[in-house]
């Protein structure tokens, strides 16, 4: 979707991004996102009645509408609309387009855009237990757990489960592993920009590059946690890389799950080489929130805000669920198009590394339809210039926003580039892009 017009994206912030039930455990989703939401408030300076609603991008919602309690928690007028969007891994970027679309439509022209995932909230859940007579109340459950579940009742993950509809698709290492074999891509290849993300993402946070778009929080300890978790706990593999050469594989011997595959997608899968995703060019689970202004360039500057970047267009497609990741080319590509750009008015690109596989896949799609030069672009800090997901993290509803973040220091850092490529896939095969602007 080409914009009638730019809009701004102002005071872009998150909180660190942690581990999974690590420094962010104890916060609920909602409380992440209001951590954020209060500190955008009071540095941006713009009343809370001021805004014209609020959006929420969570993968996996918890609260009922999220973006409801959080405008209720900060005593927002009650008239204000609030929607929360879940659209997985690009809800965040589902919340920033809501806001820019009742902008263009004219219901507003001033929204706050969040973002945000506790993935230690996530569940744990008894399946069936409530068909069962055994299981069907706590008290009941409690007694048949020192001996057993009854037959029929099945403990889930439903963290594990989510990222697997197990109806149409693998979950997301697989889909990861798909990728890689269908476009040749080794193991040293997804190693070596995995290993870039860690390197650059520590040597920013190191040079204070992160700090400005940080909201420190309490941690589990009760000290502060000002600085992404899994970055500083990567520090070792940075002064060693050879630690990637030891890092485990996720699938042993994933011919099995191939086999399987090519019974029922099989058009779509060609086995190139062994098994390559490993834990460590996979991002790690993670908690955190993000957050932005959404307004109209005229309504920013009303209100005496300093745009980050300006939003131009974006886009939203979806390719098979199992091969995922390629989702990042369709809808960088089909946005490109909309927008009347070529390949080469690209100046960055801040793309999500859910797996190395999954972004070097997109990446290699792109160049084959459009010739984009991705390998002298990633040599040159032009991909993902301050590390990525691998480093960084991944709460699934926060991560849009993140690489909105990221942009703007690659702009801010950069005064060659005006121009960035922001784009993130999603289970399901839904991706999303979006052209971001120098302000």
């Amino acid at each position: 979707m080409k914009l009638p017009q730019k809009l701004a994206l102002s005071n872009v912030r998150r909180t660190p991004f942690a581990q999974i039930a690590k420094a962010l455990g104890n916060y609920p989703s909602h409380h992440l996102g209001l951590a954020v939401a209060k500190d955008i408030i009071q540095n941006s300076g713009v009343k809370k009645e001021t805004f014209d609603g609020v959006f929420v991008g969570e993968g996996f919602p918890f609260a009922p509408n999220a973006a409801r309690v959080i405008a209720s928690l900060l005593e927002m007028p009650v008239e204000k609309p609030a929607l929360t969007l879940s659209n997985n891994c690009v809800s965040s970027f589902e919340a920033v387009g809501e806001a820019a679309r009742r902008i263009t439509l004219g219901e507003g022209n001033v929204y706050l855009a969040l973002g945000e995932e506790s993935q230690t909230s996530i569940p744990f859940i008894l399946k069936g237990a409530r068909m069962n007579k055994k299981a069907g109340s706590v008290d009941k459950l409690l007694k048949a757990f020192p001996t057993g579940l009854p037959e029929g009742v099945e403990l889930m993950d439903s963290l594990d489960a989510g990222l697997g509809d197990g109806e149409t698709s693998y979950g997301m290492p697989v889909t990861a592993e798909i990728v890689a074999q269908n476009y040749g891509l080794s193991r040293e290849l997804q190693d070596k920009f995995a290993y870039q993300s860690y390197k650059r993402a520590f040597e920013a946070t190191q040079a204070g590059k992160y700090d400005k778009y940080l909201v420190p929080m309490k941690d589990d300890e009760g000290g502060m946690l000002t600085h992404d978790e899994a970055v500083l706990l990567r520090e070792g593999i940075v002064k060693n890389p050879s630690r990637m050469d030891k890092a485990m594989l996720l699938f042993e011997n994933p011919q099995f799950k191939f086999e399987q595959f090519k019974q029922n997608y099989g058009k779509f899968l060609t086995q190139s080489h062994g098994p390559t995703v490993t834990i460590f060019n996979a991002c790690a689970r993670s908690d955190g929130a993000a957050g932005a202004i959404v307004s109209s360039v005229d309504r920013a500057k009303e209100l005496g805000l300093k745009p980050s970047v300006y939003l131009t267009g974006f886009c939203m497609r979806g390719v098979h669920p199992n091969f995922m990741g390629i989702g990042q080319a369709e809808a960088s590509l089909k946005l490109i198009e909309e927008l009347g750009l070529k390949i080469g008015d690209i100046d960055q690109i801040e793309i999500h590394e859910a797996f190395a596989a999954t972004a070097v896949g997109a990446l290699e799609e792109m160049k084959k339809r459009s010739g984009l030069g991705w390998e002298k672009m990633f040599e040159e800090g032009r991909i993902n210039a301050f590390g990525g997901s691998i480093a960084i993290g991944h709460p699934f509803g926060a991560t849009g926003i993140r690489l909105v973040a990221n942009a703007a220091m690659a702009l801010e850092h950069n005064p060659a580039i005006n121009r960035v490529l922001v784009t993130a896939c999603a289970h399901g095969g839904i991706a999303g892009a979006m052209i971001l602007e120098r302000a």
